[in-house]
Parts: structure tokens; C-alpha cells; sequence
């Protein structure tokens, strides 16, 4: 071959390997007041940034507290065909093969002794088995919670009975948020290192598997896909975000995140009402 013409194919190589190069190779987004806005719903101008992202050869992951029920409707949205880490890492299921990649589960034990202390304080208890939300009476603090993530739910007249000895995936404490603060450092004593206590809003405080939390969650997807945390990216705006913003190369709060979560952040973004999550990613991925 000529040497011009050998020289001008290396270098259109080079070029091509360049722009190939992607900056991260998985991003996992969490999705109430970040990824979703106010009415929680996806924008258009976030899903067709994130579509563009999965075209360039991003593995996009859907990391939520939700349950995968309630967070499967924005997967399917977005085409995705990666795992969705739900539950708040207790929880990793693939949303059209239905492959179950991880799961924990409170114990049996605990969460009878969690039962027992709302049914004497009178607390709203959402308990999770099986991909469905059980719960003992129809209280405002459940149709809060209804309202905001649509998750299939059953009202049960012998919740205690009913559920005594069943292991959850995960229980949540739904009440004002200055008692949801109260009980925090309760709850933490009270269950050391049977539970991990966290909150992912104002309102809620979740009663996970000891080892469940996003972050790890996230190491489980990528060690699987065979990409390192360096090469992994990370959004989110509560409290329960942060292992995952920890865990990521770079972890990257929307605006309106929690204080907490602004400090650990290396990257911070416009807020949810302002598509932050399709910004930053425009901007990384141009």
C-alpha cells in the first residue's frame, strides 16, 4: 500500500478508537427528585438524552428505592436492557428477561419485631414481599405514598397474623418527617447490624437487609459487566444515594439534593425541574 494512503488509514484508525472511547461506561440514575420531575414522570428532554447515551454503548441502570414494580414503567420507557437496582439495592432484576441478578431479604425475626413496634406506636409499616406493598389499614401516610410511586399494594385485615414469620424485601416507616428524624437514630440502636436504617425522603424511613444499599448494589451490576468504579458514574439527590455516589468514579447530585449529598458529590447539576440528569449527561457525552 502507498505509504500516504497507510498513513491516512492509521490515522482515520486513531480517530475512530478516540471517538469510540466513551468517558464512563455505566451510569445508574436514581429516580424520584432526580431523574423524574415534581409530578414524577420522565421529561422528554431526559429520555432522549439517556436513548442517546445507550446508543454510544452506555449501560444505564435505574437505581431506586422503589420497589421493581413501580420502577419498571420508566425502564420499559427507556428501552433499557440492563438491570434495575430496586429496593434500594436489596433487589437487582433485569426488567424484560425478569433474571433476578441479586436479592436479600429482612429477616423473618426482625421484621416481626418491626411489626410489633409500629402496631404499638400506631406507624404506617409498607411491607414488601413478593413485589407487593402489604400494609395493616388505608392511612394518609400510604396514600402519600401511593400518589408519588404507584406501586401495586394490598390492605390486609390480618396484616400481623398474616405475615408473622414471611421474610420482606425491605420495610419502610411512612410518617412526618420530623418524627421519620426522630426515629432514625432510635431504630439505628435499637437494630444494629440486623438492619441498615437510612432515609430516601423526608417522609420515609427504610428498614433494609443489613447489606443492602445502593452502592453495593451497583459494584454487584458492574463487576458483572466487567467495568471498574472508575469507569462507573452515579445520580442522586437523598440521603440513601449517597453509598452510590461514594461507589461511582464520579457521583454527580442534582441541585435539589440533600445537603448531605451536595458534600459528597463530585459533580453537581441542575435540579430535577430542570432536566439536570439530561445535562450533565449532554454535556460528559458530546
Amino acid at each position: 500500500m502507498n505509504s500516504r494512503f497507510a498513513d491516512r488509514a492509521q490515522n482515520a484508525g486513531t480517530f475512530l478508537e478516540k471517538k469510540l472511547t466513551l468517558p464512563y461506561k455505566l451510569c445508574a440514575i436514581d429516580l424520584d427528585d432526580t431523574l423524574l420531575g415534581a409530578d414524577h414522570q420522565l421529561s422528554a428532554e431526559n429520555e432522549v438524552v439517556i436513548r442517546d447515551v445507550v446508543s454510544k454503548g452506555v449501560k444505564v441502570v435505574l437505581a431506586s428505592g422503589r420497589m421493581f414494580a413501580s420502577s419498571l414503567p420508566t425502564a420499559l420507557k427507556l428501552n433499557l436492557d440492563t438491570p434495575i437496582v430496586c429496593y434500594n439495592g436489596a433487589m437487582v432484576k433485569h426488567p424484560v428477561t425478569k433474571e433476578v441478578w441479586h436479592e436479600d431479604a429482612v429477616s423473618a425475626e426482625i421484621a416481626r419485631d418491626v411489626m410489633e413496634y409500629c402496631r404499638e406506636k400506631n406507624l404506617q409499616l409498607n411491607f414488601y414481599y413478593d413485589d407487593i406493598l402489604r400494609s395493616a389499614a388505608n392511612t394518609q401516610w400510604l396514600d402519600l405514598y401511593l400518589k408519588r410511586t404507584s406501586s401495586p399494594f394490598q390492605v390486609m385485615q390480618n396484616f400481623y397474623t398474616d405475615l408473622n414469620g414471611l421474610a420482606p424485601t425491605k420495610l419502610i416507616i411512612v410518617d412526618d418527617p420530623d418524627l421519620i428524624l426522630r426515629l432514625l437514630p432510635e431504630l439505628t440502636a435499637r437494630y444494629g447490624n440486623n438492619l441498615f436504617v437510612t432515609r430516601s425522603n423526608a417522609e420515609y424511613l427504610e428498614l433494609l437487609p443489613p447489606d443492602a444499599d445502593k452502592g453495593s448494589a451497583l459494584a454487584k451490576v458492574a463487576a458483572r459487566y466487567g467495568i471498574a468504579a472508575a469507569e462507573s458514574m452515579a445520580f442522586g439527590d437523598s440521603w440513601n444515594d449517597i453509598p452510590m455516589l461514594e461507589w461511582a468514579g464520579l457521583g454527580i447530585a442534582v441541585s435539589n439534593a440533600k445537603k448531605e449529598v451536595l458534600a459528597v458529590a463530585k459533580k453537581i447539576t441542575g435540579s430535577n425541574a430542570e432536566h439536570g440528569v439530561g445535562t450533565a449527561l449532554r454535556e460528559i457525552f458530546s
